[in-house]
């Protein structure tokens, strides 16, 4: 299973801005919006605020991994957040985060969603990955960036 067959260049936020979770959470899935896959924000927001109320998804080393499953989502769907400059999201090592991974699935893609999250974190292990990607400025760059990592590392 690769990241890369979940991208779209349209779902990466470049110059993610500081504010609170909340108001981080929704400058990410605000592209959702913007290309139709969902008519607002508020159903995946309140489901993503959830999880992070259980235990914040900033894994560490300036990467957060904000994920949850929706009946507002048709299909499983890879949204990728660059933070130039990092911000505030309660990390566990409380370091700011430069790079979100917001990964979204419906209820009946739980295995699914379960095999990309390790997919995730397993990538950003690789501190050569995620420097590649904090060095992005575009869409389109971020996601050719993830797909030649894959085909050398997959």
């Amino acid at each position: 299973m690769k990241l890369s067959e979940y991208l779209d260049p349209e779902l990466v936020v470049v110059g993610v801005r500081p504010a609170d979770i909340g108001g981080i959470l929704s400058q990410l899935v605000e592209p959702l919006v913007r290309n139709g896959t969902l008519e607002s924000v508020d159903r995946v927001l309140d489901a993503l605020l959830a999880r992070e109320r259980v235990l914040s998804t900033g894994i560490g080393q300036g990467v957060a991994v904000p994920h949850a499953i929706s009946e507002a989502i048709p299909a499983p769907c890879l949204i990728v957040g660059l933070a130039s400059d990092g911000v505030d999201f309660h990390a566990m090592d409380d370091a700011p985060v430069e790079v979100f991974f917001v990964l979204l699935s419906p209820p009946d893609r739980a295995g699914q969603h379960i095999r990309l999250l390790a997919r995730i974190a397993r990538l950003a292990r690789h501190p050569d990955f995620v420097g590649a990607l904090r060095s992005s400025r575009s869409g389109p760059e971020v996601v050719d960036h993830i797909r030649a990592y894959e085909r050398e590392h997959v």
